[in-house]
């Protein structure tokens, strides 16, 4: 992204949810925050009738519709395993390149020791802060640390912030490894085992390279690597899964769950009537940071 100003493809992400929360029968991840989150063009874009109905035809959905899967699965996931996470009274809850993500405005009050940081970059940050606004107060348990994560560990803008170390965490770091160097992202992930207590959390999204893809997958890949790259935030993050996995493990995560975007449809986009899919260009991946 370019300094000085908010996230393209967070934007870009905010009206994918609220398309799918306004235009879909039984959503499979329900934002109804996310068109107010979004912005003016975006949600001018939202409101026409015609681009709408080619947004939603069957045949973009079982293509570019990989995209709204790969972004509204990726939230359900993570919130489905939080939940999960807070019944073993995990009770920080560190949203990784929040985004425009909208948790803070959704949130249970039946959780009320729950804490919510808000990691991410300025820009970003203060273009969100001001639509918070908008839509009314900030809840009191939320705070916003900034971080340039090219330049700065996860651990020290925490160190900044009021986030207890020696408790368990719940990580989400949804939509931001792909624009990473991948060494950045393992950095990151070295840094939150060292400094996490034991029985933290990870939950986080990562690509497999388009090349190693078939069919219309590929394809598909492709032109989500062709629209990032139109936004200026290029695709530059990528794993192979056996590789990942023996370097997390090497740092003290056990992997709980790889999770294929084949499964993500057998578990959330089964026999769906709007044909949405998740990519198999990427995986979600749950990691437990074992005890030392």
């Amino acid at each position: 992204m370019k300094e000085g100003q908010s996230s393209r493809t967070a934007l870009a992400a905010a009206t994918l949810r609220a398309n799918h929360f306004q235009n879909t029968v039984d959503p499979v991840f329900a934002d109804p925050y996310a068109y107010a989150l979004t912005s003016i063009g975006w949600q001018k874009l939202l409101r026409s009738p015609s681009l709408v109905k080619i947004m939603n035809s069957p045949v973009l959905n079982r293509t570019l519709g990989l995209l709204s899967g790969q972004v509204v699965g990726r939230s359900r996931y993570a919130e489905d395993l939080l939940q999960q996470a807070l019944a073993r009274q995990i009770n920080q809850y560190v949203l990784v390149g929040a985004g425009l993500d909208s948790f803070a405005l959704r949130q249970n009050p039946c959780n009320p020791d729950l804490k919510i940081f808000e990691v991410d970059h300025p820009d970003t940050q203060t273009t969100k802060q001001h639509k918070l606004q908008q839509l009314g107060t900030v809840p009191a348990n939320v705070e916003f640390v900034a971080i340039d994560f090219e330049k700065e560990s996860l651990a020290d803008a925490l160190a900044r912030s009021s986030y207890q170390q020696g408790v368990p965490g719940f990580f989400s770091w949804l939509g931001t490894t792909h624009y990473l160097e991948p060494q950045t992202t393992l950095n990151t992930l070295k840094h939150i085992a060292d400094f996490a207590a034991p029985l933290s959390e990870v939950v986080l999204d990562y690509s497999i390279h388009y090349q190693e893809l078939q069919g219309i997958e590929r394809l598909g890949s492709f032109a989500v690597s062709q629209f990032t790259q139109f936004l200026k935030e290029p695709l530059i993050g990528q794993f192979r899964p056996s590789a990942l996995h023996q370097a997390v493990e090497e740092m003290g995560f056990e992997v709980v769950e790889d999770l294929s975007g084949a499964a993500m449809n057998a578990r959330y986009f089964n026999q769906r009537p709007d044909h949405i899919r998740h990519t198999i260009a990427t995986h979600l991946l749950h990691l437990r940071l074992a005890a030392r």
